[in-house]
């Protein structure tokens, strides 16, 4: 599979879920999904539901037998399950249809829609696609050709280089209260700004105005779509372990994720925080 014509061609869905959440913000109301262990934030829309059906109807139609996982896959309608009930697949799509529920019904333009491709053999992400529709901003890495970004619809695609970062630490909830004080011990200061979705936190990683994130029992999905971007700057993403993070389709919640675009950073921090 060329995966740099697969990122040309399902960004169109993308695109479409971004229009919808545009389009419908402010007058969608909020829905509260049952909670789960270490869950904060449970809200969801019909933004989330159809943005998710919209990304996987066109993923069938360019890879109809890969198999899928979705955050919000327990609503799919059968007739999309249907769909894919049977496959058996070496490639999962990933996807999370909106990353920021919490932002988007608070007016924010941080929120973003995401979607990658899991090889189930190497357990690494192929490629991973994050979209900031309010931005009009698409960044998207593929598995060892390299890390890029969009900044206008049907644009160019622009090779990320970004700069050194900063020796700051960010957080979006669930780090604990030691955390902060082993990580300034090392040097590391509090990125206080507000991040308001993981998405975009992971962003402010790979455009290096952010110099490491540590998150604390997110799910895979929320990790594993920017984790590639990050990889293909150099960087690291560190699991409890601290070896390379490596997903599974199920996408369960992760102990503890360490992304930074100078490794260094990331085996720091994750040095500091076992004490």
């Amino acid at each position: 599979m060329d995966w740099f014509n697969f990122v040309a061609d399902i960004r169109t869905a993308l695109y479409q879920c971004g229009a919808l959440s545009r389009r419908l913000k402010g007058q969608v109301p909020r829905q509260d999904k049952e909670p789960e262990p270490f869950q904060i934030s449970t809200a969801v829309s019909d933004v989330d539901r159809i943005c998710q059906e919209i990304l996987l109807l066109h993923a069938y139609q360019m890879m109809p037998d890969v198999e899928i996982v979705s955050e919000e896959i327990a609503e799919l309608p059968s007739y999309l399950q249907e769909l894919y009930s049977k496959n058996s697949n070496r490639y999962v799509i990933v996807i999370d249809p909106m990353d920021g529920t919490d932002c988007y019904f608070a007016g924010g333009i941080e929120y973003a829609h995401m979607l990658g491709i899991l090889d189930q053999e190497s357990r690494e992400m192929l490629c991973g696609m994050v979209y900031f529709p309010e931005l009009s901003k698409l960044y998207f890495g593929i598995r060892d050709v390299g890390s890029y970004v969009e900044e206008t619809m049907f644009g160019d695609f622009k090779r990320l280089t970004p700069g050194m970062p900063p020796k700051t630490f960010g957080e979006v909830k669930r780090l604990r209260d030691g955390d902060y004080q082993a990580f300034q011990e090392v040097g590391f200061s509090l990125d206080s700004r507000d991040n308001r979705s993981a998405a975009y936190a992971q962003i402010r990683v790979v455009e290096a105005s952010l110099g490491a994130m540590v998150m604390r029992q997110f799910h895979g999905y929320d990790t594993a779509i920017p984790s590639i971007i990050i990889e293909e700057l150099g960087g690291a993403v560190l699991g409890e372990d601290g070896n390379k993070v490596t997903y599974s389709k199920e996408m369960p919640r992760m102990p503890l994720v360490i992304s930074s675009i100078l490794p260094q950073f990331s085996e720091e921090l994750y040095k500091a925080q076992k004490g």
